[in-house]
């Protein structure tokens, strides 16, 4: 009898094993694979880093249990690994050096949150307190260029208006901003180019339209650095737009009601709706930059994870300073309505990327609770 329960036991981990690596082997293709059509693939993305921890676990299990078995979890995760390269950098961990090396180009990308405060959910303009934390960072890392993402101007607030204090205070004299006004209040939303150097030229590219106006236009601006000149795209891909309904239903994961069924299937909907829009927007973009006649930077908020069409598409050829010089992880978003998407670390949606003729000498990301995103800070050089 003993051994009968020991076989069925091996053998109801092993078909554990196999539902796992298949799981693990879709997730490893779903960036070749538009939403537009598989549209469950943007969901595999954000499950990829578990899958993989599973099967270290079922690596481990083999090794003490049946080691020849232990085989098949290896070779899965051989399989995918140019998808966990994606994921996780153990490149890092040195000490950030706040004095740029020389020839470098320092760059910072900042979701602002519209300037509100991590436990906040209101907009204060009056919050006077709360816009100096952010400007400290950015007077503590000086950064060349930087892409602000939900970035909020208010002309009629004269010295108090972060684009004047930017300009003026901070010294950043050249700007690129694509802001529309909130809900006729003269106060204006959207994505910020900031240079400390010379703005030869820019623009700004308004998506299709959607049926959820939640992605901010990008903004693209030609920054000249000595002899070089070099194209900054600002992105902010479409939002999931979730509501409080939404996050009850994610942290609610033991309810059983009809109501809580009916309303997952909306937020399910919701998500698939959206991963679609980020697969037309990121092609949209793609197409975009390949006109462009400098060498392309792409910084901002993806809304979207390292395993996911989007990120492949938007990153391309470039390389992605975090793999380069970050450490771990390396999640960019933490919700403020959540508590369930509080205790995720894989959540990095928030990117660098640069040309191959560059490299990155040294990244850092902070600002943890000045926003729902951290701020991204690297230093890049021409090769």
């Amino acid at each position: 009898m003993g051994n009968f329960l020991k076989s069925v036991s091996v053998g109801a981990m092993m078909l554990f094993n196999i539902i796992v690596a298949a799981l693990f082997l879709a997730c490893s293709f779903a960036p070749f694979l538009h939403p537009k059509t598989w549209w469950f693939t943007g969901f595999s993305g954000l499950f990829f880093p578990f899958l993989f921890v599973l099967l270290l676990f079922f690596l481990l299990f083999w090794i003490f249990v049946r080691i020849k078995w232990a085989l098949f979890p290896l070779l899965v995760m051989l399989a995918g690994s140019s998808a966990v390269v994606k994921h996780v950098s153990f490149k890092g961990g040195d000490d950030f050096s706040e004095k740029k090396l020389p020839g470098a180009l320092r760059f910072m990308s900042w979701n602002l949150r519209h300037f509100i405060p991590f436990d906040e959910s209101m907009f204060k303009p009056d919050q006077d307190k709360h816009l100096q934390l952010i400007f400290d960072q950015v007077k503590k890392y000086q950064p060349d260029v930087i892409c602000f993402q939900e970035f909020v101007s208010m002309p009629g607030e004269g010295n108090k208006d972060p684009m004047h204090y930017l300009e003026h205070v901070l010294d950043y004299k050249y700007h690129q901003f694509a802001g529309e006004d909130i809900f006729d209040t003269k106060q204006y939303s959207g994505i910020a180019i900031f240079s400390k150097f010379p703005i030869a030229g820019g623009n700004v590219i308004p998506f299709p339209a959607s049926t959820d106006a939640n992605a901010e236009n990008t903004v693209f601006a030609d920054v000249v650095h000595g002899e070089d000149t070099i194209r900054v795209y600002a992105v902010h891909l479409q939002s999931f737009g979730f509501g409080a309904r939404e996050y009850r239903v994610i942290d609610d994961v033991n309810a059983k009601n009809d109501s809580s069924v009916i309303q997952s299937k909306q937020l399910i909907k919701k998500m698939r709706n959206t991963f679609y829009w980020h697969g037309m927007q990121s092609d949209f973009i793609v197409n975009e930059m390949a006109a462009s006649p400098f060498p392309t930077f792409v910084m901002g908020d993806l809304n979207d994870v390292p395993g996911s069409y989007t990120y492949s598409v938007m990153r391309g050829d470039r390389q992605d300073a975090f793999l380069e010089k970050g450490y771990g992880l390396g999640a960019t978003f933490t919700s403020s309505s959540s508590f369930m998407l509080q205790l995720l670390p894989t959540l990095r949606i928030d990117y660098i990327f640069h040309p191959q003729q560059y490299e990155a000498l040294q990244f850092t990301q902070g600002g943890k609770r000045l926003s729902d995103h951290s701020f991204l800070v690297a230093d890049i050089r021409k090769k």
